[in-house]
């Protein structure tokens, strides 16, 4: 029951088009239009316009954007249970199918009871040697003077990682199919987000961009069932992610179908390089253009590593760049947005706002993190803002780069051991320069990604050992 002994604050919200509501503006400039919400307060009212209403079978849909944090927790965590993911575009759903990304309920917490600590603990820091090997292996083949497109080049080197974590081997020629598959899903589904037309077109119509996607995902599908088929008839052991899936059971104690195998390993295909691919490809560009802060990182890491390789137990040694690449995640998180949640029943928030039953809940950590209220100057790239003395004082839930609550992001702990690995290996052995003349802005699709290729070119730095203490 809602409290009725004080009224709800009267929400408000930019104009918007009678017909198309919000979408108009949110797909000519998404980013922007978020940001320029907050002056309208903690919560805004987006009415979703006539055309949606209609199509959505309700009359006064409205999305309803969440700024303050202590609504986010509220709607992520206290009363997660009222809230229940909004319907996703038939792409997407093609793509994950009931995979733990977009299941409910009772499934959706077995899913994630079963595969939570393949991603935490010992398995883990585990693949450290694998992790950092590749990166080693990689930055060995740039040349000095040599330009990279380092997006590219970190989503080689993630995919390469997130293979042999779900398949035990290494990838080989499927390497550029599924990167090009997954950059033209991307593409569909932001289209399918932002148009009605588009998200009732069928896939089956046989349109340039229905063609691409299809014949990219056809290929990585058919892979994925060959392994698991050769899987099953195998006698010997193997510590990945495939061999956990088949030895799993579901709520009834019936062994995972082939289907459901499929659909929890493109998740985490999915899911486990390209984002991590963004996050670092957004820290390199941060960098290249702060010498101050990449002179201080080059410090630490001569100081902590000298010549060797990083290990899983340097990394908490490693303080600055754990700031950095928190900063980098707070300016360019690669979840920019967090699916959409529709309200079960009536609920007033926190901050007094009354959401109606079947109210659209929209949460963007790209719009928190750059919410001056909680983020001075926020467009500024200070690792500092995640020194010990600050994290203390930060309001909670103001920064959820992995979102929060009982679907905070299964594969965290993995994500950020895997990124600063990547980063300490590559720092210490080369400076990347971002090459003149690029302009770069941030892209919505299904990850926060560069616009454009990010051009750097590669500068060999001097490795010194740290000098001796003398007692």
């Amino acid at each position: 029951m809602i409290d009725q002994t004080m009224p709800p604050p009267t929400l408000s919200g930019p104009s918007v088009s009678r017909w198309w509501g919000c979408f108009p503006e949110l797909r000519r400039d998404t980013l922007g239009f978020l940001l320029r919400c907050h002056i309208y307060g903690d919560v805004v009212k987006l009415p979703m316009g006539l055309v949606v209403g209609l199509f959505l079978r309700q009359r006064d849909a409205a999305l309803y954007v969440l700024h303050h944090p202590a609504d986010v927790k509220h709607v992520l965590v206290t009363n997660q249970e009222n809230y229940r993911k909004a319907p996703v575009p038939p792409v997407e759903s093609r793509i994950f199918g009931q995979g733990v990304l977009h299941t409910e309920g009772e499934t959706h917490h077995c899913q994630r009871r079963l595969l939570l600590p393949f991603f935490h603990g010992n398995h883990v820091t585990a693949y450290a040697d694998l992790i950092t090997g590749k990166a080693h292996d990689l930055v060995a083949q740039w040349q000095d003077g040599k330009t990279v497109d380092i997006g590219q080049e970190m989503t080689h080197l993630t995919l390469s990682v997130i293979w042999r974590l779900l398949f035990g081997q290494d990838v080989r020629s499927e390497n550029d199919t599924i990167r090009e598959a997954i950059s033209s899903g991307q593409s569909l589904i932001k289209l399918q987000y932002d148009s009605v037309l588009a998200s009732v077109t069928p896939l089956w119509i046989p349109i340039p961009r229905h063609r691409r996607f299809t014949r990219g995902f056809r290929v990585i599908e058919e892979r994925m069932f060959r392994f698991i088929r050769e899987r099953r008839m195998a006698s010997e052991q193997h510590d990945d992610v495939l061999s956990l899936l088949l030895s799993a059971t579901d709520t009834e104690g019936r062994p995972l179908s082939d289907e459901e195998i499929r659909d929890e390993l493109m998740t985490f295909l999915l899911a486990g390089h390209d984002t991590t691919a963004n996050a670092l490809t957004w820290t390199w560009f941060l960098l290249s253009q702060f010498r101050s802060i990449r002179e201080r990182l080059t410090s630490e890491l001569n100081e902590v590593l000298g010549t060797r390789l990083p290990t899983a137990s340097d990394v908490p040694r490693l303080q600055y760049m754990k700031m950095i690449w928190d900063e980098s995640l707070r300016l360019y998180p690669p979840a920019w947005t967090l699916h959409t949640r529709l309200a079960h029943a009536q609920d007033r928030l926190p901050s007094g706002a009354v959401l109606p039953p079947g109210a659209w809940v929209f949460i963007s950590p790209w719009s928190l993190h750059r919410n001056a209220r909680w983020f001075p100057d926020p467009n500024r790239f200070d690792p500092e803002r995640f020194s010990e003395v600050t994290n203390r004082i930060r309001p909670p839930f103001s920064y959820i780069p992995f979102g929060a609550g009982g679907r905070r992001c299964l594969g965290e702990s993995f994500a950020e051991l895997e990124g600063l690995l990547i980063l300490a290996t590559i720092a210490s052995k080369v400076r990347l320069r971002l090459v003149d003349g690029q302009t770069i802005h941030p892209e919505p699709v299904m990850t926060l990604r560069p616009d454009v290729p990010v051009q750097m070119t590669v500068q060999r730095v001097k490795i010194t050992e740290p000098h001796p203490i003398v007692a």
